[in-house]
């Protein structure tokens, strides 16, 4: 085996030179390291007996940690109001318990007190009310509280006043150049009820009134396409118990199409009117034709029927809610105290909402009550109730739940309600929120 010689290594610098560059990166070490600052002890007194110099001490001091010395046994009190885990305030005292007698005495820093005094220890007080009045309002489980208190720092504050209202409705009332932003369509606020004295379903209920239109530019691009409104109110989203009220139009498929939604102090015809009157104060903003609506989709609400009138006219179809009509239907049929036939004026009705026409519907449903007069011969009470319930309530009323009324219009409003329920899964997550946070969020779900 071959042997091969390496030339020995010689460094650049020599062994002085590099004990003189270790020597300068340990004083740099050195002096990176905080200084210990030394601290300066006055007596203050001696006590006989330890029990008095223990009970001497303030609830200020807390015992910090022991020393064993010649002169005695030296423990050590910090101040309390710094935390244990961090910066310790400068002034501490200790106790002095000599060797050689019982006496004790008491020394203390020379150094002022530098502890945070306004840095809150705990539940800060108001977050503490903020918690009892969720306790109060029903919101118990600890992650619904946190959840809570999380969404009045995001939203901001839990009470908002008409002025307050009235000023965030023109900060967002200009059209954004997105079109998928939300803005304030219109709004309108009212300090006194005095535009309710003429309506005929007006409840005297007092307060102030608010009606509010948040929409987008694409959603408002959405009506001049459409032909037919659906429109309805929904509840359990805003704490205080105001109504939020849902329009929009349906695709052939019967996919609901929103234009926005209102929010408002309640369901009057004059509310109604607004949300009607705002489809065309969007479409003004945003250049496009006025709406002129064929039909409307709705339950038998008149608020609903009387404010459409108020703003379209009487040129229209009034589609009644099949879904809503038969369920009312059911729990007034019940009441007949033959259950077999119960079941076949049922069917009967069933077979009435399929007629494909106006003209058929009539003659089907004069033949239905003359059927039904006569097959009752035995003149059962609860089956003639029923009947003038069925002929004035959805035969003179509210005649429009057959599926011939209008062609390419749904019979029901159920893609609505859908939609009513996707907010309150998606958009609250079954939460009922105040009407300051619920402003957020309807932007973020229009």
């Amino acid at each position: 085996m071959e042997v091969v010689q390496v030339a020995q290594y010689e460094s650049d610098t020599s062994n002085e030179e590099f004990v003189e560059e270790n020597y300068r990166i340990n004083e740099n070490e050195k002096l990176s390291k905080k200084k210990k600052l030394k601290k300066c002890w006055i007596k203050e007194r001696t006590l006989d007996t330890a029990a008095e110099a223990e009970a001497s001490i303030l609830d200020q001091w807390s015992k910090y940690y022991t020393n064993h010395t010649e002169n005695g046994r030296m423990v050590y009190y910090r101040c309390n109001k710094a935390k244990l885990r961090g910066p310790q305030c400068s002034v501490s005292i200790y106790l002095l318990y000599h060797a050689d007698h019982d006496k004790v005495t008491i020394y203390k820093t020379e150094a002022e007190h530098d502890h945070h005094v306004d840095k809150v220890r705990g539940i800060d007080e108001n977050v503490k009310k903020c918690i009892e009045e969720l306790f109060n309002d029903g919101i118990m489980k600890p992650k619904q509280i946190i959840r809570a208190l999380q969404a009045r720092k995001k939203y901001g504050s839990h009470k908002i006043s008409l002025g307050e209202l009235e000023q965030w409705c023109e900060n967002n009332k200009n059209i954004p150049t997105d079109e998928n932003e939300s803005f304030v369509v219109s709004y309108k606020i009212l300090y006194n009820d005095e535009e309710y004295e003429d309506d005929e379903d007006v409840e005297d209920d007092g307060g102030n009134k608010f009606r509010i239109f948040i929409s987008s530019v694409r959603l408002l691009g959405i009506i001049s396409m459409s032909s037919h409104l659906c429109s309805d109110a929904t509840y359990k989203l805003v704490w205080q118990g105001f109504p939020v009220l849902i329009i929009g139009t349906t695709d052939l498929n019967k996919a609901f199409h929103p234009f926005g939604l209102a929010i408002c102090s309640n369901e009057k015809t004059k509310d109604f009117e607004f949300i009607f009157n705002c489809i065309q104060i969007g479409l003004q903003k945003i250049n496009k034709d006025l709406l002129k609506p064929t039909a409307l989709i709705c339950d038998a609400a008149d608020s609903i029927k009387n404010g459409f009138k108020n703003v379209f006219g009487n040129s229209y179809n009034q589609i009644m809610c099949w879904a809503h009509m038969k369920r009312n239907v059911e729990n007034r049929i019940c009441h007949i105290n033959d259950k077999d036939i119960a079941k076949e004026i049922m069917e009967d009705i069933e077979m009435l909402q399929l007629c494909n026409s106006t003209v058929i519907f009539k003659l089907a449903s004069a033949l239905f009550i003359k059927k039904w007069k006569m097959s009752n011969k035995q003149t059962n009470q609860s089956i003639l109730e029923f009947l003038n319930y069925f002929d004035n309530e959805w035969l003179k009323s509210n005649d429009g739940w057959y599926e011939g009324l209008q062609l390419y219009t749904p019979s029901t409003n159920n893609a609505l309600e859908a939609i009513n329920k996707t907010i309150k899964d998606d958009g609250t997550f079954r939460e009922r929120h105040v009407l300051s946070r619920f402003l957020t969020i309807a932007s973020n779900i229009v």
